[in-house]
């Protein structure tokens, strides 16, 4: 029996797989690079069920890679309190979306979410990551960067009007709100990512097709042009399932070749555990 976490900053999802099935389970996210150790404990203790006892716990999260050491230490020392008798292992969460991708095939795997993130996967690890920036300096083909194109159309009135009417009907937002939560709020970039669904909701109208194909042709001139252009290319993450068909088309368009596009990675997290028990 083993436990696999698939983990950012807002959710995590876990699945514990058994000879009897598979359960799963959310609670809170867990970065461990952003967060309390304290309050993740307590995430820990009262979120997961008191009665499992995985021989073995794989943890892909946010914040967890060779750029925070420390944190990532403090993540494996959380979750060997919690499961003291298992095997712990703890990684970042662009190697589980490359596991889940492409097993032990290579490529370019990509996280296309609140924000986004990529690296070059060779079967056995990430040889080379861009970074991705966050959503000020980068952040490309995220969530976040749909939002803010989305926003300067709407305050800048470039949009048609009758769009801009109907997005501040449906979001409720007016300009002193919106310049606040960008600006003054607790976590602008899921601010930002919040408005993709009003995008994916209309991107049958031209203007919105080409807004969102806009933030994809960055991500492939900014991001991707920087791996080898003969890798397949796939992606993980929210906004890559809710605007597959066009990332697929953008993509194609910069001569790359996608091999598959999937919401969540865990499903493919459990495929590669399973046959590594």
């Amino acid at each position: 029996m083993y436990l696999v976490a698939d983990s950012g900053a807002t959710k995590c999802d876990w699945a514990l797989v058994a000879e009897s099935g598979v359960q799963r389970l959310r609670t809170r996210g867990l970065n461990p690079a952003v967060q309390e150790a304290a309050y993740m404990r307590r995430v820990l203790a009262s979120e997961l069920g008191a009665d499992a006892a995985p021989e073995a716990v794989w943890f892909y999260g946010a914040g967890c890679s060779a750029r925070f050491p420390e944190a990532t230490a403090l993540m494996r020392t959380l979750l060997g309190e919690r499961f003291p008798s298992a095997r712990i292992g703890v990684e970042s969460d662009l190697l589980g979306a490359a596991r889940a991708l492409f097993a032990d095939g290579g490529g370019i795997a990509c996280i296309l979410g609140t924000g986004s993130n990529s690296g070059w996967y060779d079967g056995r690890g990430i040889v080379r990551n861009v970074p991705p920036l966050g959503y000020v300096l980068g952040d490309e083909g995220s969530g976040a960067a749909i939002g803010r194109e989305l926003l300067r159309g709407v305050l800048r009135e470039t949009l048609p009007p009758e769009l801009c009417a109907l997005f501040y009907r449906r979001t409720g937002l007016d300009y002193e709100r919106i310049v606040g939560e960008v600006y003054r709020g607790e976590a602008p970039s899921r601010f930002l990512a919040s408005l993709a669904p009003f995008a994916a909701e209309h991107i049958g109208r031209a203007e919105i097709r080409s807004l969102v194909r806009g933030v994809f042709d960055d991500f492939a001139a900014h991001i991707l042009s920087r791996y080898p252009s003969t890798l397949p290319v796939a992606a993980a993450g929210g906004v890559a399932a809710a605007f597959g068909e066009l990332l697929r088309e953008t993509l194609a368009a910069h001569g790359r070749r996608v091999a598959a596009i999937v919401r969540a990675p865990l499903d493919g997290l459990i495929a590669y555990h399973e046959t590594r028990r």
